[in-house]
């Protein structure tokens, strides 16, 4: 009697686990995925700014160094220079959106001020004809649930458990 009663707690706790780990998190917050998200992006504060780029950088956020690559620019525009975050390198390769230095850029995203700096964290950015959207209105990336940091559990948010369960 009392080994069955342990066989059944212990198979119903193995059932919960299963679906515990299979249950979507949040994604696209500010760890690692999420980037300068929708915390610093305020939809009062947007602007668009077109200009061109004066220099590429990449900033690799996470804990040590050990998170998503993001991609931003230095854009030379009509009233001086502003640092525009992007998105992670890969996002963009991966929509084959290739930015160089020279390229003229119009980007619209949220304005703000880092380390006394003007900055804009990008909703859309266009060149050569080409848009990629980079975050919804409210400033969600459209990268969530890319690479490290997307909030799903072991069953990748598809309502599977664990391989073994």
């Amino acid at each position: 009697m009392q080994k069955s009663l342990m066989a059944m707690v212990i198979l119903v706790s193995l059932a919960l686990a299963g679906q515990v780990a299979a249950q979507p998190g949040t994604g696209g917050g500010m760890g690692m995925g999420g980037g300068m998200g929708p915390r610093m992006y305020d939809p009062k504060t947007v602007t668009t700014v077109k200009g061109q780029v004066e220099k590429l950088q990449d900033q690799t956020m996470g804990r040590g160094g050990m998170g998503m690559t993001f991609r931003e620019v230095i854009l030379k525009t009509a009233t001086g220079s502003i640092l525009v975050h992007l998105a992670p390198a890969a996002y963009l390769e991966e929509h084959k959106f290739t930015i160089k230095a020279g390229d003229t850029l119009e980007v619209t995203g949220s304005q703000l001020t880092l380390n006394n700096q003007p900055a804009i964290i990008a909703k859309d950015v266009k060149t050569d004809g080409k848009t990629l959207n980079l975050r919804d209105d409210q400033g969600l990336p459209a990268w969530r649930g890319m690479g490290r940091g997307r909030g799903m559990g072991p069953g990748g948010g598809q309502g599977k458990p664990p391989a073994g369960m």
